[in-house]
């Protein structure tokens, strides 16, 4: 019976380092997982709307350099007398340096016209007009338009930035509750054990009490020790089933269908981010004061701030904008090369206006250098938060790997004295109230070890995060999935 006992024993034993796991169990990597989100992912597809949407922007912009056409067209006829037919039509291109070329042509005819539009009949009451409209004050060396295109593209930059943040955004998150499914996993395979454990050794009393070598307090230890085994594992599976589902959310098929983590697959441990050295630190925060999504941002809002000062500072010159056609030269109404007379056969026309007071111009210029002074404070501040922020994840992440090693020692230690008791437990030296007290220190060291290893794995994502890493350095692992 004795021998009985110990055989027993000794299988149950055995499964302190075996997972229960049926022939058809599949796991599912934290690579294959970020692979899918960078394919598939609501949350990425709309961060790379913000390309689109900065292209649009600028192509917005650069619509105020588009050649333009215009025509108007009026007739007036009342009792068979025709008082007016007027037609003018004009092609006007706008130029980035403020100069824009016109073409005009008119025609215009009638027995009560204004003599403003009177043509004459020789040419068939058609005129051409060639000619320029060049601001020389306000708008002369920057203008509207030209500040709209710099604001645009500065808004290019804030756009690549932003995009950059929410993908790492959801990629941290990612990694995070791919983790804490890693680790319930664990949890509810070390509960597992426990609980087999448990149960043989609750059977092997209820023998050893029939054959009068254990007492009924003995069975009555045993079967609390198995119930609270029990408890233990629902809690576990409660957990883990949770942490499925919370990554479950991150999986979408091509056509954002949600997916759903089958049964039968479980995480694997295969980590993607190797452990951080003293030389990656340097590195990292010049890399991040000039790169990191949150100081891209700001200085394309400096961006934006400074072409709004070079405008503020135009706008406190007087407009002046003067306009000079040449008439039916170098073209004449049928569009054909003519001589050029600059002293005949002109129009021309100055255009001013200059307020008095500028409070308009000069508080609009005060607001902009307060903005662009408050600026340049947040960016500085964010700069010295920023550097202190990698300082502090590469520490804890340094502080981690040394636990991990702390930690696996730890939990060798009372595997070892778990088996120790066990053969005590075998030998009659020992009870089961000790057994299960080195059982709950197993099975805490265990449970620490794996929170120290996912906060390892944690901590190392975070440091990218917190660096501002495009795809928190994984760009060339998942180059193919974004290409896609």
């Amino acid at each position: 019976m004795k021998k009985l006992t110990i055989l027993l024993l000794l299988f149950s034993h055995n499964l302190l380092g075996q997972d229960s796991l049926s022939a058809d169990t599949t796991y599912l990597s934290l690579e294959d997982v970020i692979k899918m989100t960078l394919s598939y992912h609501p949350v990425v597809k709309q961060a790379n709307l913000l390309d689109q949407t900065a292209e649009a922007v600028i192509r917005e912009a650069k619509g105020n350099l588009d050649p333009k056409i215009q025509a108007d067209y009026s007739l007036k006829d009342f009792k068979e007398k025709e008082y007016y037919n007027l037609l003018n039509t004009s092609f006007k291109i706008p130029t980035w340096i403020g100069v824009d070329p016109k073409i005009e042509f008119s025609k215009n005819s009638g027995e009560f016209l204004n003599p403003e539009n009177y043509i004459s009949s020789d040419t068939d009451y058609e005129q051409v007009a060639v000619g320029l409209n060049v601001p020389i004050g306000k708008g002369l060396f920057y203008d509207e338009r030209r500040n709209a295109i710099r604001k645009a593209e500065a808004f290019s930059q804030i756009a690549e930035a932003e995009q950059t943040k929410e993908i790492n955004k959801i990629l941290f998150t990612i990694i995070k509750d791919y983790w804490n499914w890693y680790m319930t996993s664990q949890k509810q395979a070390l509960m597992q054990q426990a609980i087999s454990l448990a149960q043989n050794l609750f059977n092997r009393t209820l023998i050893d009490y029939e054959f009068g070598e254990a007492s009924v307090v003995d069975t009555l230890q045993a079967k609390i020790n198995f119930q609270k085994r029990t408890v233990d594992y629902r809690k576990a599976t409660l957990e883990y089933e949770l942490a499925k589902l919370n990554l479950a959310k991150h999986m979408w098929s091509e056509d954002l269908t949600p997916l759903e983590i089958l049964p039968n697959v479980l995480p694997d441990s295969l980590t993607l981010f190797e452990s951080l050295q003293q030389d990656n630190l340097k590195d990292a925060i010049k890399f991040a004061m000039t790169n990191h999504p949150e100081i891209n941002k700001l200085e394309g809002k400096r961006n934006q701030l400074d072409a709004d000062m070079r405008w503020a500072r135009e706008s406190i010159k007087p407009q002046v904008d003067l306009s000079y056609s040449l008439i039916d030269a170098p073209l004449d109404p049928e569009f054909n090369a003519r001589s050029v007379e600059f002293g005949e056969n002109y129009k021309m026309g100055v255009d001013f206006s200059f307020p008095i007071l500028l409070r308009k111009e000069r508080g609009k210029l005060q607001q902009t250098k307060l903005k662009l002074q408050s600026n340049e404070y947040q960016l500085a501040q964010s700069q010295v938060n920023l550097k202190n922020e990698v300082l502090g994840a590469f520490a804890q992440s340094v502080a981690y790997q040394d636990l991990l090693v702390q930690y696996f020692g730890v939990s060798e230690n009372y595997r070892r004295l778990l088996e120790a008791e066990i053969i005590n437990l075998q030998n009659g030296e020992t009870d089961l109230f000790k057994l299960n007290i080195q059982q709950d220190k197993y099975i805490e060291a265990q449970t620490d070890y794996f929170d120290a290893f996912i906060k390892l794995e944690k901590s190392k994502a975070e440091f990218h995060h917190t660096v501002g890493t495009p795809l928190l350095g994984l760009s060339d692992m998942f180059s193919i999935a974004t290409n896609q």
